[in-house]
């Protein structure tokens, strides 16, 4: 029977992703193998961060015996002159760091005014960027910074029109809009971005819409203060008539029209990936059907029509979220099963009974995902289970109503279906 010790290395940097600092640590005393995985170079890479505050900085006195490629600084304390000593103890312990993020709690922090003149922090091999609270500067001309290798790039700053970026080969960023100025600093960088996530602060979307997006391929908008309304329809839609190259959309919006649903999906047809979330009002998934190439498909809303659509090669399909208290509601959930190639399918505290007995069974779902239910009761999941006989792979998580004694059964029942369960305690008494 296999066991950890047939499991390579690769397998288990996965598993040990999921666990905090001290677990990581006291797996190190497990075995000689996991001590030299979880102290792997390439796994220290990828997790390990040095994590810096204002009130907890390092003491100048103590040596650290490692090098940190991941560094995390908040500045939230006084710019004192201790501060800036132990700052200066950066560079040794961490000389070429490759993901950095900086957290400006105060406006004009003249320990801001010293990374960006490089004097605590290595920038030049950073090649992943995150920037939170103020970059103002009361410095008579804006802060400039040079960054050959940077590659993925986060702000969620004010006072940008303080602050100046070369960076060539930036190709992902997200950015919190407050103002036009934030726009000024992504038109720089429109043409080379591959992937764009704009978060708008408020219902004001500037003029964003007039951009031009010809090298983009993923995109994703968060304008939940505000739909997508009739006023707006023919700049919107002139927008992506002009983004026909995007292979990868995310909607956040409080409601979308049904036109300006159908018109985008008209013009985006190299789509493989899909995310609609909104907050009022139903989607009718009728208005994508031409997207043949769509592969992966997210929806949040409290009600899902499924009726009239039919999506060759749609792989992963997700219902739900936990941020809808009330739950979904699907119509024509029958219309699940003209999915045939369907092999993954999440459904978040979706509305599945009795609907669920309206489905005829399918072979094409090898993996589900049932999560955050307020109440899932164990004949409902026998009978949806029995619905997709293809299944080989069950987690569910959160769902109230379901203990460790129905799922036993549940698998006496189907000994060749694995289950992963997280048992929901909060209602038992």
């Amino acid at each position: 029977m296999a066991n950890f010790n047939h499991m390579p290395n690769e397998i288990l940097e996965l598993i040990f992703d999921n666990l905090d600092f001290r677990s990581r640590r006291n797996l190190t005393l497990v075995c000689q193998r996991w001590d030299a995985v979880l102290l792997s170079d390439r796994f220290i890479n990828r997790n390990v961060l040095l994590a810096l505050d204002g009130n907890r900085m390092l003491d100048p006195k103590h040596t650290l015996y490692r090098y940190y490629p991941n560094l995390s600084l908040r500045l939230n304390g006084p710019a004192s002159s201790e501060s800036a000593k132990s700052l200066r103890t950066l560079p040794s312990v961490v000389p070429s760091p490759t993901c950095v993020r900086l957290h400006v709690a105060q406006p004009n922090d003249p320990r801001w005014v010293a990374i960006c003149e490089e004097q605590f922090i290595n920038l030049r091999t950073v090649d992943t960027l995150h920037v939170v609270g103020s970059v103002r500067s009361d410095q008579r001309r804006p802060l400039s910074l040079r960054m050959d290798r940077l590659h993925t790039l986060k702000l969620e700053v004010v006072g940008i029109e303080d602050f100046r970026l070369r960076a060539p080969n930036l190709r992902h960023l997200h950015m919190v809009v407050h103002s036009e100025e934030h726009l000024d600093f992504l038109l720089q960088f429109i043409n080379q971005l591959h992937s764009l996530s704009v978060v708008f602060g408020s219902k004001e979307s500037y003029y964003f819409y007039n951009l031009k997006l010809s090298n983009l391929r993923h995109l994703s908008i968060d304008r939940r203060l505000k739909g997508m309304t009739k006023s707006e329809q023919n700049i919107s839609i002139a927008f992506f008539k002009r983004s026909v190259h995007l292979e990868r959309l995310e909607l956040t919006v409080k409601f979308i029209d049904s036109y300006v649903l159908h018109t985008i999906a008209d013009k985006l047809t190299q789509l493989v990936e899909l995310t609609l979330q909104v907050a009022e009002g139903t989607i009718e998934l009728g208005h994508i059907a031409m997207l043949t190439r769509l592969e992966r498909l997210r929806i949040v809303a409290s009600r899902v029509n499924l009726q009239n659509v039919h999506l060759p090669v749609l792989r992963s399909l997700v219902l739900g979220s936990t941020e809808l208290g009330t739950g979904t509601y699907l119509e024509g959930i029958e219309c699940l099963m003209t999915f045939t190639r369907l092999s993954t399918l999440t459904l978040v505290n979706v509305k599945i009974y009795p609907e669920v007995l309206q489905l005829t069974p399918t072979y094409s779902v090898e993996r589900m995902v049932l999560t955050h239910y307020r109440r899932l009761e164990e004949n409902h999941l026998h009978i949806l289970v029995k619905r997709f006989p293809a299944i080989r792979w069950l987690r569910i998580s959160n769902c109230h109503g379901l203990y460790q004694r129905e799922i036993d059964k549940l698998k006496r029942m189907l000994p060749k279906l694995a289950v992963a369960f997280d048992e929901a305690k909060s209602d038992r008494l």
